[in-house]
């Protein structure tokens, strides 16, 4: 299928507009050498013209340095701009697809299509449907990880030619106002351009968490309530039942100045100020909404509950609703200065009445929903009052709940200072039981342990302090308290521990996060330990959520050998929460890539075992991928939607149970895959020396985009480094290794034990096999051998050039065995859309791996220049726009 006329003219207007802009802003002889490459790029696309390719290269190789941030530069602003017309192309797709659903299918994201389906072809009830809406529970966790690679003020210039493109597509523009629009657009392209694109200093946690805000506020913020609408009204069509006024199945979660693993950056200071903005956000943005309803609710009757309650201010008034809610508003505002002063560490004036937690915002508005129920005000009070208590629940006071991220051996770390301090010698190394008698017995014990005036050295400190800030903080702005490196009961009991011994009367729900292989390996024995415990039992409250790392167990094992162990332990985890009558969520650790655990969401959680979805999940939404779902309100809507039909259908209609000789084969496939990926990335001495020598790994640091170091510790091999820069790296050069090294070998060994057939059964039958497949093909879509090949030859010393072409090898075989398994498939056929829409881009994408290539080449050779630094950082924001992630 080929991209719509919309598109196309899309496209091409910008592109044509970026080029008026580069003429005038730079010279007619820059826009022609920027064509000159682009006309060289697309000869050496065509058939593989490798002497194109090398007169290509060749004129790279002569330019000056300025040329080559220029160059750089341009062919990344087009690739932006083409994002910002696919993402306008999809918004119109959605429409349509909206208000002319195809007959008999379910489209992804449509409760219109759901449904019915639902109830016509599967069996399930009308009452089992709304029950099942009614429970349903989603939370989406904005997190810092460092991906998102633009700066938020070139976000916002994006956003606004999104929304001129919108306007320009409408039939009833006149020629003028059409001409408007363009020339808008032209002066927002003018703007980007003289705008420096380049972030120059490293966000802060606090940076960090107001980009997070600020997507609430400019996109969440106005698209919950459409999209309630929407859910309620399909839901009564087909059930005849309206939804619960005070529930919604999403909520919203944050990392931004939570997330301490690894990044010292973060701290119990930060935690406080994040916390305190969100509540001075939230507060600025009801108010606003409580003026909106004092504007609107002008009406003079009211019942006499709200009369008797505005009485002792206004004794006479016709005003009722407008008098009552200046009262909340006043306290909002009051609440909004107390956190600004608090954060300015300014005067604060105490006496006045502030709003602590979301009920005191919930109740006065129910008392107005109420009074003009009873007064024939229903359309009123299910209309923008509604949408304020809609909001209400779902975002609360502090707009979203603040998730705490420690790695595990800090906790252990802490202990160990007190035990020592108490006499009882160094807790770490305890074995494991004795680590458990002891968190249980001063679990059970009522005297205080920490005394008062015991200090703490180092990142101890900071992990008490930040107890501390739990603690004097209103339980209703926090989340979960995630474990990174979970590896045992004792880390859990850990944390439960600290949380007592620094008085947190709420304790916040403790999260193990299981990452490696052996770690979801180890998952459901750590855990069936836990539930043994009476103690732990009752402290849960028979409600458990754990959560899965995508990204750090692909780094360890490969992208098969992950999987299949996220499944197999997500498959044994449910089946022991069911045995402990204990409800289980599953949080999942997903990134933007393939590589680390990304892809559609309907395919992903069609694909979780059986049972473990029931209605219930949270997931982490990470850098570019936030901007790429959640950029736009309409955007927004689709994607909530897509997730609660998506989860309530894996719920309602859960894949197969896997067939034993599937169990026996993935055992296989992971087992051979798991060998092969290590064989590579672990087990070659020089592996790592390679690695840094032809991706700009080493570079990554340039970009400036997240609070947090590119690694867990200053030395070290791949094991050190994080999950983002090992992907990040690896896509740049085109390669992207990490997804799907292992996998060839898996998929061969199969083919030569006359399994085909059986893997090809699998494809067709089971939900999770294809996914992994799918996804997979997708990443194999984007690979590019001949320009890997170039960074080899370019930047690799002649010891290594042997590695590079072995992998590349690799690669053509992965390949060519997956193209044998698919076969001529309408999944094939898919593929081959992607591939072409990958081959248009590359006529971009490519100029800007050669310009990398050539910039990485004379910055290791002659030393670096401001123009090559800059050039650097415009090539790896370039072809992460041409990719469409970072990895």
């Amino acid at each position: 299928m080929s991209a719509s006329p919309e598109l196309k003219n899309n496209v091409h207007l910008l592109g044509e507009l970026l080029g008026k802009v580069i003429t005038e802003q730079s010279s007619s002889a820059a826009f022609d050498l920027i064509e000159k490459i682009r006309d060289l790029a697309k000869q050496t696309r065509a058939h593989e013209n490798l002497a194109a390719q090398n007169e290509l290269f060749n004129l790279i190789h002569q330019l000056k340095d300025e040329d080559l941030r220029l160059l750089a530069r341009a062919f990344g602003q087009f690739l932006n701009l083409v994002n910002i017309a696919e993402s306008t192309e999809a918004v119109r797709i959605i429409r349509d697809k909206d208000n002319n659903p195809p007959p008999n299918s379910i489209i992804p994201g449509s409760p219109e299509t759901l449904f019915p389906y639902l109830i016509q072809e599967m069996g399930v009830t009308k009452e089992e449907l709304f029950e099942q809406v009614c429970a349903l529970d989603i939370s989406l966790v904005l997190t810092a990880h460092p991906t998102e690679v633009k700066r938020r003020t070139i976000i916002r210039q994006h956003h606004k030619i999104s929304a001129l493109l919108e306007t320009q597509d409408r039939t009833h523009l006149t020629t003028n106002e059409r001409t408007s629009v363009i020339n808008q657009i032209y002066e927002l392209i003018t703007s980007i351009w003289q705008t420096d694109e380049i972030r120059r200093l490293k966000p802060t946690p606090q940076n960090e968490a107001k980009w997070g805000f600020a997507v609430i506020e400019k996109s969440f913020w106005k698209a919950i309530p459409s999209y309630m609408r929407r859910l309620d009204s399909t839901l009564f069509k087909y059930t005849q039942k309206h939804l619960p006024h005070d529930l919604s199945p999403i909520r919203i979660g944050i990392w931004m100045g939570g997330d301490r693993d690894g990044n010292p950056n973060v701290t119990a200071k930060v935690t406080e100020e994040v916390l305190l903005l969100g509540q001075w956000m939230g507060a600025d943005l009801f108010a606003k909404d409580i003026d909106e309803l004092i504007q609107n609710l002008s009406m003079q009757t009211c019942n006499s509950k709200l009369r008797e309650l505005i009485n002792p201010i206004a004794t006479e008034t016709n005003e009722p609703y407008r008098v009552f809610l200046r009262i909340l508003r006043d306290k909002l505002i009051n609440t909004r200065n107390y956190c600004e002063a608090k954060l300015k560490n300014t005067f604060l004036n105490t006496s006045l009445p502030i709003i602590q937690n979301i009920e005191e915002l919930l109740g006065p508005l129910e008392l107005c929903r109420e009074s003009l129920l009873e007064c024939k005000g229903q359309s009123i009070a299910h209309a923008q009052l509604q949408d304020t208590i809609t909001r209400a629940h779902v975002f609360g006071l502090n707009l979203a709940k603040l998730d705490i991220r420690q790695e595990s051996t800090e906790h252990s770390a802490t202990l160990t200072q007190l035990t020592e301090y108490l006499g009882l010698g160094p807790y770490d190394q305890w074995d494991e039981e004795e680590k458990i008698e002891f968190c249980l017995l001063e679990l059970n014990n009522p005297r205080p342990l920490l005394p008062s005036h015991l200090k703490f050295e180092g990142i101890a400190q900071e992990v008490i302090d930040t107890f501390r800030v739990i603690a004097k903080t209103h339980p209703d702005h926090l989340g979960a308290y995630i474990i990174s490196m979970t590896k045992s009961a004792s880390d859990i009991l850990e944390v439960m521990l600290l949380q007592k011994i620094c008085d947190i009367e709420e304790p916040m729900p403790v999260v193990p996060l299981f990452e490696t292989l052996d770690d979801l390996d180890n998952a459901p024995k750590i855990m069936q330990s836990l539930f043994e415990l009476p103690l732990y039992s009752q402290a849960i409250h028979q409600r458990q959520e754990i959560m899965i790392g995508y990204s750090d167990s692909g780094k360890d094992a490969g992208k098969l050998a992950a999987s299949w162990a996220q499944y197999k332990a997500q498959e044994t985890l449910s089946a022991l929460a069911e045995k402990f009558n204990i409800t289980l969520t599953f949080f999942h650790g997903r990134g933007g890539s393939v590589g680390r655990g990304g892809g559609p969401v309907r395919d992903a959680l069609l694909s979780q075992p059986p049972g473990s979805v029931n209605g219930r999940m949270r997931v982490t939404e990470q850098g570019e991928v936030i901007e790429q779902k959640f950029g736009m309100p309409a955007l927004v809507r689709h994607n909530l939607m897509l997730y609660t039909t998506s989860v309530l259908e894996a719920t309602l209609t859960p894949p197969p149970q896997p067939k034993l000789e599937w169990i026996q084969i993935m055992d296989q496939m992971s087992s051979t895959s798991c060998q092969a990926y290590r064989e590579i990335v672990k087990e070659q001495a020089e592996f790592v020396r390679y690695f840094r020598e032809v991706t700009p790994e080493q570079e990554l640091g340039r970009l400036m985009i997240g609070s947090r170091p590119t690694k867990r510790r200053a030395s070290g091999g791949v094991e050190s480094l994080r999950a983002i820069p090992w992907m990040f790296a690896w896509t740049q050069t085109r390669l992207i290794l990490p997804a799907w090294l292992g996998l060839g070998e898996a998929l061969q060994e199969a083919i030569n034990k006359n399994q085909i057939s059986l893997v090809q059964n699998m494809l067709s039958t089971w939900p999770f096999f294809f996914s992994l497949l799918d996804s997979l093909h997708m990443v194999l879509a984007k690979t590019d051998s001949r320009i890997a090949g170039l960074y080899d030859k370019e930047l690799a010393p002649p010891e290594l050039k042997s590695y590079g072409q072995g992998l590349r090898e690799k690669l053509a075989k992965t390949q060519k065995v997956l193209s044998q398994i698919i076969g001529d498939s309408a999944e094939s056929q898919k593929m081959q859309e992607l591939r072409h829409a990958v081959f248009l881009r590359n006529a971009y994408v490519n100029p800007i791996n050669m310009i990398q290539i050539e910039v990485l080449k004379r910055i290791k050779t002659l030393g670096d220049t401001p123009e090559l630094t800059d050039a650097l950082v415009f090539s790896l924001t370039g072809i992460s726009a041409g990719m469409k992630n970072t990895g």
